[in-house]
């Protein structure tokens, strides 16, 4: 009671004083009393407030500065003597680099390190020349088509519009192959020359990405040592995830992706590429479930004891036979995944009536685009649609352009937008097919994944539809086939 009393005639003495001031509790509230000496400089400030955050440009010179500002950027002064780690983190930071022509030179090691760390993130940059045409070429980065402070702070604020995107929605590729180079000693936790790691996927704001036990068909005298080196790549998986457990986990639903990307961890998801892996015993298709398997590619370029493939397959119009009836079915109880990448059309067609989920296809592309056995025709993708399912976009080369030069980013975007007008938003995503023979100009590995966002707002696509493509459409897939195996 002594504190009741006490409390009300501390608020009825505050409220005194206010009457005094003439000035209501409420409204004495919402005001601040800036200190004179200040208070002009705190004006000021409040005046310049804006909804709309300039993209940060890093120069090296303080008399860019004004050039920056008047194109509308906020410029930031690069220290020249950051330690590596330093410049990593202050790149991070940047959504633009003015670099004068000529600056990035042999016998200047700061210049050449700030540009390769540039790179690594694909910052946008002014200036160029020969030694970083070069290094952009041996990067298979895109040309930098930027010319102006102007351009360059246009195409800065549109980098920071992909990464603000990031942040938000969760980024999936579908497919890598890293498993298949770990006898060259690549692992998630060391940033290499390869496509696929911990530190590229952390530049790129990639957050997930399947990691595949692939098998050569040829590489194995007969199934069982199929089925032997498919369960070891799926443990070393498992090995090499757990080796980084502070950075990423394995995850089996979308569910649990999305919480890890809460907790700041990457994820990964385990695929087969190959049902030679199962081998003649169905039951291995409950256990790479209980390994946390989640899609299976049904062959690779050989038919198997499944199902007929699109690239040596006798005919191409022949589908499952009668024991891959029985393992799509088994896959449907055990909610993994029925994948068509490198299937025949057959296989395609009887998938589509025999599965009880939405089926995918994991790293495909549209033959309507450029003519070759592992895409996918028209017909197909309207199929996907029909069913529900989803074809993930990949960027290998020599399905999509006649020459190495000739495939580029452009070329790839070519191939979302035209899945999307054929099948629609809502059944196309990415699957780049990464250390397992993907990559070109523009799209070479997961530091390189911001690029496709960016590409994506350049041709009109909204956020909706970024979020959709990148991981929604499949997470949705996925759901649904999870649904089907809790029947």
């Amino acid at each position: 009671m002594k504190q009741i009393r006490k409390s009300f005639f501390v608020f009825a003495a505050a409220a005194a004083i206010l009457a005094a001031l003439s000035v209501s509790p409420a409204a004495y509230a919402q005001q601040i009393r800036y200190p004179e000496k200040v208070k002009a400089i705190f004006d000021e400030a409040d005046a310049a407030t804006t909804l709309s955050i300039r993209p940060v440009i890093g120069i090296l010179a303080p008399y860019e500065a004004e050039a920056v500002v008047k194109a509308g950027g906020a410029p930031v002064v690069i220290p020249v003597e950051s330690s590596v780690k330093t410049l990593r983190s202050t790149v991070f930071s940047l959504d633009g680099i003015i670099l004068g022509d000529g600056f990035v030179r042999e016998d200047n090691p700061f210049s050449v390190l700030l540009y390769k760390v540039a790179s690594d993130r694909n910052v946008p940059v002014l200036g160029s020349n020969s030694l970083t045409e070069e290094i952009d070429r041996g990067m298979f980065r895109m040309p930098s088509r930027i010319g102006t402070v102007g351009e360059l702070v246009e195409r800065a604020a549109l980098y920071r519009r992909a990464k603000e995107i990031h942040g938000r929605i969760f980024t999936l590729d579908t497919h890598a192959d890293l498993p298949d180079v770990y006898e060259d000693g690549y692992r998630l936790g060391r940033r290499a020359d390869n496509q696929v790691n911990l530190a590229k996927m952390q530049e790129g704001m990639l957050d997930g990405t399947f990691l595949i036990s692939y098998l050569g068909q040829k590489d194995f005298p007969d199934e069982e040592s199929a089925v032997s080196y498919c369960t070891s790549q799926i443990e070393r998986i498992h090995a090499d995830v757990e080796a980084n457990s502070d950075n990423c986990v394995l995850v089996t639903t979308s569910e649990e992706a999305v919480s890890a990307k809460k907790a700041g961890k990457k994820c990964f998801f385990i695929g087969i590429e190959n049902g030679f892996g199962i081998g003649k015993d169905i039951r291995n298709v409950r256990r790479y479930a209980d390994m946390g398997v989640r899609y299976i590619t049904l062959s690779h370029t050989f038919d198997n004891l499944i199902c007929h493939t699109s690239s040596h397959s006798a005919d191409t119009t022949l589908g499952l036979t009668a024991f891959g009836k029985k393992v799509v079915r088994e896959m449907n109880r055990c909610g993994i995944l029925v994948d068509c990448s490198h299937t025949s059309s057959g296989t395609f067609w009887d998938c589509i009536k025999y599965s009880k989920a939405p089926i995918i296809c994991s790293h495909s592309g549209c033959k309507a685009l450029f003519d070759h056995d592992r895409s996918i025709t028209d017909d197909q993708l309207r199929a996907l649609r029909d069913n529900g399912g989803v074809i993930q976009i990949y960027a290998v080369w020599n399905f999509q352009a006649r020459k190495l030069d000739e495939a580029d980013l452009d070329v790839y975007l070519d191939h979302i937008d035209h899945a999307v007008k054929v099948a629609g938003i809502d059944h196309v995503g990415i699957g780049v097919d990464m250390d397992g023979g993907g990559g070109y100009y523009g799209v070479f590995g997961c530091n390189d994944m911001l690029n496709i966002t960016v590409g994506l707002l350049e041709r009109g696509y909204s956020d909706s539809d970024l979020e959709k493509l990148w991981s929604g459409n499949f997470f949705r897939v996925l759901d649904a086939a999870l649904a089907v195996a809790r029947r």
